[in-house]
């Protein structure tokens, strides 16, 4: 019995943090040639030349060149550092931001009057206009796409965090911070904020998936960043004229795009399952 017990150790921790390793393994891998780009590569990923249009994939060109003869490959690896700071640095901004927000509405009833309405005006706008709208007023860039990408999911994830602090504010410890003259501040960032920590965690990982197709559609139909910046779907974009007479223009940035969206999603749903199993 002892010998099948250990045997059987093993894949229950697969089968418990399965989900986990795996999206670990494909975010960390994606991270590291972000990080790491100038050692996996040394084409210029903006260097034109001709001689080398619409190259095949081969062992000068990896996954091939596009239009322009620009490597593939090393567009997509310093296209990356634009993919994931923009969706990393949108849902950073979301999460702070909408945890605030709730904060200060779950907190004060007054005060979420007035909030709650603002908010709720934002959601009902679609968030591909909201965007459209952000960008023509502030102009492209990366801090102007960060805002425009995050401003729409904050009123979601405000009234989350709403419904947390409401409840946990009948909770008996909070009740007895109030009776030992506990000031507000105290109140919720020692005790209320503490408490949603395994709902911002999964929050953040699973955004993230969603926060990557946005940034990649918008760049698709050309709108936030420069041209000349490097990010996947730009990359797709280009390509996507001549994706029927050459796929590895769009293959392989659609591939990177799919798989690290599948890691975040993956890695989403294992901490949900680890750590806050009531929101399955």
């Amino acid at each position: 019995m002892n010998e099948m017990r250990k045997h059987m150790k093993p894949t229950a921790f697969l089968r418990k943090n399965g989900r986990i390793i795996i999206g670990g393994v494909i975010i960390g891998f994606v991270i590291f040639c972000a990080i790491f780009a100038p050692l996996l590569t040394s084409w210029d990923p903006e260097k034109v030349n001709l001689l080398d249009k619409n190259a095949l994939p081969s062992a000068e060109h990896i996954m091939g060149a596009d239009y322009l003869g620009r490597d593939i490959w090393a567009r997509i690896l310093y296209g990356s550092r634009t993919t994931l700071l923009v969706s990393i640095g949108s849902e950073i901004f979301l999460i702070l931001t909408g945890t605030i927000l709730g904060l200060i509405c779950g907190y004060y009833k007054r005060v979420e009057k007035i909030l709650m309405r603002i908010m709720d005006a934002f959601a009902t706008v679609p968030n591909l206009l909201l965007c459209l709208l952000m960008i023509s007023v502030f102009g492209a860039g990366i801090p102007q796409m960060i805002i425009a990408l995050a401003i729409h999911g904050i009123p979601g994830h405000a009234r989350m965090v709403r419904n947390q602090v409401l409840s946990l504010r009948e909770k008996e410890y909070i009740e007895s911070e109030y009776a030992m003259g506990a000031g507000d501040l105290r109140t919720l960032f020692h005790h209320i904020l503490p408490a949603c920590s395994s709902y911002l965690l999964v929050r953040f990982s699973n955004g993230l998936a969603g926060m990557i197709l946005s940034m990649t559609s918008l760049s698709f139909l050309g709108i936030g960043l420069d041209p000349t910046v490097a990010s996947w779907g730009g990359i797709v974009q280009d390509g996507q004229k001549l994706m029927f007479a050459v796929p590895h223009l769009v293959f392989f940035p659609a591939l990177a795009i799919c798989l690290t969206v599948f890691g975040f999603a993956m890695l989403g749903d294992g901490l949900r399952d680890k750590f806050d199993p009531r929101l399955r």
